[in-house]
């Protein structure tokens, strides 16, 4: 057989579409308020100090609301379904409703399998009235609100603070939604979430006076 690399680099690229995935078409995708609320587990570079010493690695359960594009985050030590409700629950209350629809990926301990939800996790929803969503497998473009959140937060809670335990890290965390993230303008909306919140809210289901029992792991 004669030829050389230049007959070969002609035929790949000849061929490769033939087998190359199909490519993804994707539009930007508006919310109603009070609509959706997405959720996002993000896990801090750093483990976060828990008193004596001690230091425990940590998750930020991050949720962001369609519409108004403001978000909360709630600190818990483990991927554990309590853990995950007890984070929810504080989301929730940070932000001060329900929306109709919770968003997570197939979160283990949320998911059970086939985009259907664990007893546990649709126990939860039911109590509060709300339904739920689970993106594709390994599709985080679904999230399109809160995965730009939690990489602000990546990139502009945690450089450069320190923590004396896990209560200040949680009061740290609330501060920066309140003053910094939820208040500065959105590159999308060319506004503050924290103006429109107050538009979504009037959409929004209220809390009711007792969020579901979770018991955190410890």
């Amino acid at each position: 057989m004669r030829g050389g690399q230049t007959i070969v680099n002609k035929y790949v690229r000849e061929v490769r579409p033939l087998f190359a995935a199909r490519p993804r078409t994707f539009q930007r995708t508006s919310y109603r308020p009070g609509e959706v609320l997405q959720f996002d587990l993000w896990e801090p570079a750093r483990e976060v100090p828990v008193g004596y010493g001690q230091t425990r690695k940590g998750y930020v359960v991050i949720a962001c609301l369609g519409y108004s594009r403001a978000g909360a985050g709630a600190l818990v030590f483990s991927k554990q379904l309590p853990d995950l409700l007890a984070g929810i629950s504080r989301c929730l209350v940070s932000l001060g409703g329900l929306p109709k629809l919770l968003v997570w990926d197939r979160q283990s301990g949320l998911h059970a399998h086939g985009g259907q939800p664990t007893r546990e996790f649709a126990a939860f929803c039911g109590q509060l009235k709300v339904d739920w969503y689970f993106c594709e497998a390994a599709d985080p473009q679904a999230k399109g609100v809160v995965e730009p959140l939690q990489g602000y937060a990546e990139t502009n809670f945690e450089p450069g603070r320190s923590f004396a335990n896990e209560l200040y890290f949680q009061a740290q965390l609330d501060g920066w939604f309140d003053q910094r993230a939820n208040r500065r303008v959105h590159r999308t909306l060319r506004c503050r979430p924290a103006d429109r919140l107050s538009e979504e809210l009037c959409q929004m289901a209220a809390l009711p006076a007792e969020l579901p029992a979770t018991i955190v792991a410890r």
